[in-house]
C-alpha cells in the first residue's frame, strides 16, 4: 500500500499560516529595522554635515543638516512604531521605550535648534561692526520670539526625556553620552532656560556677549577646605565672551590677585585667631559676623569679593561672577578622559577623576615650594580643562553638558550676575546659591567652615538628624544635631592633607527663633580633648532674613593612622516662631559637598533622605 498523503485542509493551513506569517514578517521586523539601519546611516552622514558646515561658518548648509537631522529621526520614529509588538516582550520593553522617547525628543529639538541658532550664528558672521551688531540684535530678537512660539516642543520632548528608563540604554549609546540621567538633566536645565531664551530681548543673548561683549570671573574653590558658598577660593579665571563666542580663558591663583587688593579691613571674627592682620579677597566667602551678615551666601560672598576686587587699581570690570568647586572639576576631568598638567619640578601628572584631588594637593602642598609658586599649577590645569572642556568631541560634549547641567542643581557651580533680571532669572531657576528670605515651611541649613588651611573635608563623613516636637501648649522645639567622623586612614597619607579639625559650624533656622543650647561631644584620636569654644554666637541676619547660631568646633587630634577616627557631634536646640508650618521643612545643602545623609523627625515620624540638593521634606498634617 502507498504512503498516505495527509489531510487536503490540514495542507492549506499551513499554506495560509506561511503567505500570512511572511507579509508580517516584512511588514514589522525587516521593513522596520532596514528603515531604522538606513537612517542611522542617513544621521551619522547629516551630523558630519551639520558639523562640516559650522566649522566652515556655512551657517545656511548647518540650518540645512539640522533640518535633515529633525526629518531622519522623525521617519525613524515612525519605522519605529511598526515595532510596536516589542513593547509586549518584557526583556526589550524598556530599551523599545527608551528609543521611542530619545527619537520624539531628539526630533523635537533639534526642529526648535535648526530654526533659532542657524540665524543668529549668520548674523554673528555679518562684516562690519555697526552692521554686524545691528544684524545681531534683530537676529536676537527674532529668535526670542520664534522660541516664545517653539516653547511648547522644548516642553514636549522634557516629558518625553522624563518618561525614559535610567537602566534601560544600550552601551553603544551610553558610550555616545547618551546617559539617560545625563539626558534627563540636560532637559531639564533646557526648561529652565526657556525664560532666558523667550521674548523680543532674551536674557540668555545678553549673558553671552550679543551684541556687547562681556566677561566673568570664574572663582575655583576647593572642597577638600569647606567654606560657606563651597570651599576655599583657590584659583580664579577671566572668562570673555563676545557675540556667544567663548573667548580665550586666562586664569591664575587668587593669591596673586590678592596681593593687588587695598581694601584691607580688619579680619572677621572666626578667622581672627589666625595670625592675619586684615581680611583677605581669598577669604571673603567666611562668616562675617563682625561685619554684618553671619553667614555669606553667594549674592552676599559676591558683595564682598567685589568690595576688595573694585579696590584693585585699574582693574577690569566684570559682568558677574562664577563659583566652581572641586567636584565639578572632578567630573569634567573624568568627561574630557583625564588631563596631564606640567608642574614647576619638570614633571608631567595625569589628573583623572579620582586622583585629581589628591595630586593637585600634592603638587599644592607638597614640594616645598615658595608660597607665591606653590599654586601656579592652578592657573595651568585649569586653562587646559577649560580648553578640553570647549573642544570635546561631540560624545564628550554631551557629556560635559550634562554635568554642567547637573553641578547647577546640585550647586557645584552657582552664579551671580549683575544684570538684576538675570540675577533674578538665575535665583528663580535655584542656580544662585542663595539662601531663601522666605520660606513657606520651616527652614534648616548646617553649614560648616573648615578653618586650619587643610583638606579634611574629602575624608569627612557628615551627617545630621532635625527633630521637631510640640509641647503641650503648642511651641514647637527643634533639635538639629550634627555628627562628624574623620576616620582613620587605612593607608598613609601625607601629613598636610590629615591635620586637627578646627570649623565654625552654622545652623541656619527661620527669622525669629530662639537659642536654648549649643552643646558638643568628642571622642577619638590620640585622647585630647575637642568640643566647641564657650563663644556661642546667636545672630539676626537681616540680610537673609534668618537666624544664624555658630561657635568653633574642634574634633581630637589625630597624630598617627593607627588611632581611633576622631568623632564630634554638635546638639543645636532652638524654639520656632509661632506660626512656622512644620509639616513642610526645606533643607539646603550646603554647597561644597557632594551628598549628606539627613533625617527629619516630626513629632515622632521620620524620614530619612540623601541631601544632594536643596529639597522639601513633607509630612501629613
Amino acid at each position: 500500500m502507498g504512503q498516505k498523503s495527509p489531510p487536503r485542509r490540514r495542507q492549506r493551513r499551513k499554506m495560509r499560516w506561511k503567505r500570512l506569517f511572511v507579509p508580517l514578517l516584512v511588514v514589522f521586523v525587516i521593513v522596520p529595522v532596514a528603515g531604522l539601519g538606513w537612517g542611522a546611516f542617513r544621521l551619522s552622514t547629516e551630523v558630519h554635515a551639520a558639523k562640516d558646515s559650522y566649522h566652515a561658518r556655512n551657517y545656511s548648509g548647518l540650518g540645512a543638516s539640522l533640518k535633515g537631522i529633525s526629518t531622519t529621526l522623525g521617519v525613524m520614529g515612525d519605522e519605529a512604531h511598526l515595532l510596536g509588538w516589542m513593547d509586549l516582550l518584557p526583556l526589550v520593553r524598556g530599551y523599545y521605550l527608551n528609543g521611542m522617547d530619545l527619537l520624539t525628543a531628539g526630533q523635537k529639538d533639534v526642529a526648535v535648534v535648526a530654526q533659532v541658532v542657524p540665524p543668529v550664528l549668520s548674523a554673528r558672521a555679518t562684516q562690519g561692526t555697526s552692521a554686524k551688531s545691528a544684524a545681531v540684535k534683530a537676529a536676537i530678537s527674532q529668535a526670542g520670539l520664534m522660541m516664545s512660539r517653539l516653547a511648547p516642543n522644548v516642553l514636549a520632548a522634557n516629558r518625553s526625556i522624563q518618561n525614559m528608563n535610567d537602566e534601560r540604554m544600550p552601551g553603544f549609546l551610553e558610550k555616545k553620552g547618551l546617559q539617560v540621567h545625563g539626558l534627563q538633566s540636560l532637559s531639564s536645565t533646557l526648561v529652565k532656560l526657556l525664560p532666558a531664551m523667550t521674548g523680543p530681548r532674551p536674557i540668555l543673548a545678553s549673558l553671552l556677549g550679543m551684541p556687547s561683549p562681556v566677561r566673568y570671573m570664574l572663582i575655583f574653590q576647593n572642597s577638600g577646605e569647606l567654606r560657606a558658598t563651597g570651599g576655599f577660593m583657590t584659583a580664579y579665571a577671566d572668562v570673555p565672551f563676545k557675540n556667544g563666542k567663548l573667548g580665550k580663558i586666562k586664569s591664575q591663583n587668587l593669591q596673586m590677585l590678592d596681593q593687588q587688593v587695598t581694601y584691607r579691613p580688619s579680619p572677621p571674627l572666626i578667622i581672627s585667631y589666625l595670625p592675619v592682620s586684615y581680611w583677605h579677597l581669598r577669604d571673603a566667602n567666611t562668616a562675617i559676623a563682625n561685619l554684618g551678615a553671619a553667614v555669606p551666601d553667594v549674592p552676599e560672598a559676591a558683595s564682598n569679593i567685589y568690595q576688595f576686587y573694585d579696590s584693585i587699581p585699574g582693574a577690569v570690570p566684570v559682568n558677574g561672577l562664577v563659583f566652581m568647586d572641586t567636584w565639578l572639576v572632578d567630573d569634567l576631568i573624568g568627561d574630557v578622559g583625564g588631563l596631564n598638567v606640567p608642574t614647576l619640578r619638570g614633571k608631567t601628572v595625569h589628573l583623572t577623576a579620582q586622583n585629581a584631588n589628591k595630586e593637585m594637593e600634592m603638587m599644592a602642598e607638597g614640594q616645598a615650594l615658595p608660597a607665591n609658586l606653590r599654586k601656579l599649577f592652578i592657573g595651568t590645569m585649569m586653562r587646559q580643562l577649560m580648553h578640553d572642556v570647549f573642544h570635546s568631541h561631540l560624545s564628550e560634549l554631551l557629556k560635559v553638558a550634562a554635568t554642567f547641567s547637573e553641578a547647577l542643581s546640585h550647586e557645584h557651580i552657582m552664579l551671580y550676575l549683575n544684570q538684576p533680571k538675570a540675577e533674578h532669572f538665575v535665583t528663580t531657576a535655584g542656580w544662585a546659591g542663595a539662601i531663601p528670605k522666605t520660606v513657606p515651611g520651616d527652614f534648616t541649613e548646617v553649614i560648616d567652615e573648615n578653618l586650619l588651611g587643610h583638606k579634611d573635608n574629602y575624608w569627612m563623613h557628615e551627617s545630621y538628624q532635625v527633630n521637631i516636637s510640640t509641647n503641650p501648649s503648642g511651641a514647637h522645639l527643634e533639635t538639629v544635631t550634627i555628627h562628624w567622623k574623620l576616620p582613620a586612614l587605612s593607608v598613609p597619607k601625607p601629613p598636610y592633607l590629615v591635620v586637627p579639625y578646627h570649623s565654625w559650624v552654622t545652623v541656619v533656622a527661620p527669622v525669629g527663633s530662639s537659642l536654648v543650647s549649643m552643646t558638643a561631644t568628642t571622642s577619638g584620636g590620640n585622647g585630647a580633648p575637642g568640643g566647641i569654644d564657650s563663644y556661642i554666637q546667636a545672630t539676626t541676619d537681616p540680610t537673609i532674613n534668618k537666624e544664624e547660631f555658630g561657635a568653633h568646633l574642634n574634633l581630637p587630634v589625630r597624630t598617627a593612622a593607627s588611632q581611633p577616627p576622631a568623632v564630634g557631634t554638635v546638639i543645636t536646640k532652638f524654639w520656632l516662631p509661632k506660626g512656622v508650618p512644620i509639616h513642610r521643612i526645606l533643607l539646603q545643602k550646603q554647597p561644597g559637598l557632594r551628598a549628606e545623609p539627613v533625617s527629619v523627625t516630626v513629632n515622632g515620624q521620620t524620614q530619612h533622605i540623601t541631601l544632594n540638593r536643596d529639597s522639601w521634606v513633607k509630612f501629613p498634617g
